[in-house]
């Protein structure tokens, strides 16, 4: 079976390992579009990387090398990260299933619950709607219930190829 990532930790999440599953993810077909270099620079951001991190952990990649260290990420900081990704997904107008793939893989990586997903899109959804329009408003909802779930079914696509229904320790 097709692996989402190379790089799933399997014990403390840090920011250049979940950095460095997302770029392998990006990294799938070779070559990384727009959309994709849009949300990993936005990655690195909301993880505060600095500034050469970026640059090594592609090196890593393409070298079939994994980049060891980096600090760890703390629950509040996971779902502060997956809301921005979330967000950022969701704006990018041109959007394809591999950028919603980073956003799933994410939510898997952090062990982000339902309720806590629910959470997350509430936010975006609030927020959002502090600087639309009423007459752009439903808009906006039916655009974050759908990458909702798009993000829900690539969650649920990558429970399924993962053995024992998702373990991390059992990628290693």
């Amino acid at each position: 079976m097709k692996r989402v990532s190379g790089v799933v930790p399997s014990t403390t999440i840090t920011d250049i390992g979940a950095f460095q599953g997302v770029v392998s993810i990006v990294l799938r077909d070779g070559e990384i579009t727009r959309e994709e270099k849009r949300l990993v620079i936005k990655l690195a951001g909301l993880l505060g990387l600095p500034e050469d991190v970026p640059k090594r952990v592609y090196d890593a990649i393409v070298a079939g090398e994994k980049l060891e260290g980096g600090s760890e990420i703390t629950k509040e900081d996971c779902l502060r990260v997956y809301a921005g990704m979330f967000q950022t997904a969701y704006l990018n107008a041109s959007i394809s299933e591999d950028e919603y793939l980073v956003v799933a893989y994410l939510r898997y990586l952090f062990e982000i619950t339902e309720e806590e997903n629910e959470e997350v899109v509430n936010g975006v959804h609030a927020e959002l709607e502090e600087h639309v329009e009423k007459n752009v408003r439903q808009v906006v909802e039916k655009g974050v219930e759908q990458a909702k779930d798009i993000v829900d079914g690539l969650f649920n696509r990558i429970l399924s190829i993962l053995p024992e229904g998702g373990n991390k320790g059992g990628n290693e």
